[in-house]
């Protein structure tokens, strides 16, 4: 297993277990995080072999958001060249977007679970998760809005489809702290939990649940939900009309059945190996 510098990448059974590893940094998000990050989800997901994916952190934070040596990278110092800093800047905020990106083009469930602090590109990050678990004393903040910025990574596309439109306003206007509470009553959260051990068996055990059925299933199910999502209702219908009659697996449904009256776990069809490249 290659080694990476902000992350610890384990499998447990059919799991993969991706936990960002710099908690004396707080997990803030350096270069490394950003180029190490999307090859880790990549990977998984072209493999094809994990059922689930949690993310985790180290620390009593899950993620302090991008971190200060961005701003002083060569990369940033684009912005002071101002006959091309607009599409410059259009192009490095779109490598950051399909960085995080890639957690919604996964064809397995992401589950986050989530300690003390997220903020900023933190938030993007879990906002692009399937489902999200926290600690009790976890908080979420656009912090984007006190440093003069609009957040620009994902937070509001995304958010916006998962809480009420007044408190997205709300919470990105001041940039106050999103109790894990609040989140929870709001829908943000799945559920909560008193300490990171009893959060972290949870997430395991919910994707456990989830890799006892058909891998295909799941993954057609994920893409229905984002297409309902971002479609209306008739079009949804009509998407998920499509991708029965073309993906239907009658050998996946007869184990479904199998393992319904026997309780035994189904032989179901692995995911393929992702094609990415043609030779």
């Amino acid at each position: 297993m290659k080694e990476y510098n902000c992350f610890k990448v384990l499998t447990v059974k059919n799991i993969s277990h991706v936990i960002l590893n710099r908690p004396e940094k707080r997990n803030s998000m350096n270069l490394d995080f950003w180029n190490e990050f999307p090859e880790i989800i990549s990977r998984i997901n072209q493999e094809g072999k994990a059922k689930a994916i949690v993310i985790s952190s180290t620390g009593p934070h899950f993620c302090s958001g991008l971190d200060i040596s961005l701003f002083q990278s060569d990369l940033f110092q684009m912005v002071r060249d101002e006959g091309h800093k607009g599409i410059l800047l259009m192009d490095y905020i779109q490598t950051l977007q399909d960085a995080l990106g890639v957690l919604q083009e996964c064809r397995m469930p992401v589950i986050s679970a989530i300690q003390g602090g997220c903020m900023g590109g933190g938030l993007d990050l879990v906002c692009a998760s399937d489902i999200r678990l926290g600690t009790d004393d976890c908080y979420f903040s656009i912090l984007e809005t006190k440093l003069g910025l609009v957040a620009d990574v994902g937070t509001f596309p995304r958010l916006v489809k998962l809480i009420p439109d007044g408190l997205v306003r709300e919470l990105a206007f001041t940039g106050r702290k999103f109790e894990g509470a609040e989140a929870l009553t709001s829908g943000f959260l799945n559920n909560t939990y008193p300490d990171q051990g009893s959060m972290i068996k949870a997430a395991f055990a919910l994707a456990e649940i989830i890799a006892a059925n058909a891998p295909l299933t799941v993954h057609g199910c994920k893409e229905a939900i984002n297409f309902a999502r971002d479609h209306p209702t008739e079009e949804g219908l009509k998407w998920v009309k499509m991708w029965n009659s073309s993906m239907l697996n009658m050998n996946d449904i007869e184990e479904g059945f199998k393992a319904s009256i026997t309780k035994k776990p189904g032989k179901f069809t692995t995911l393929p190996q992702k094609i990415t490249k043609i030779g």
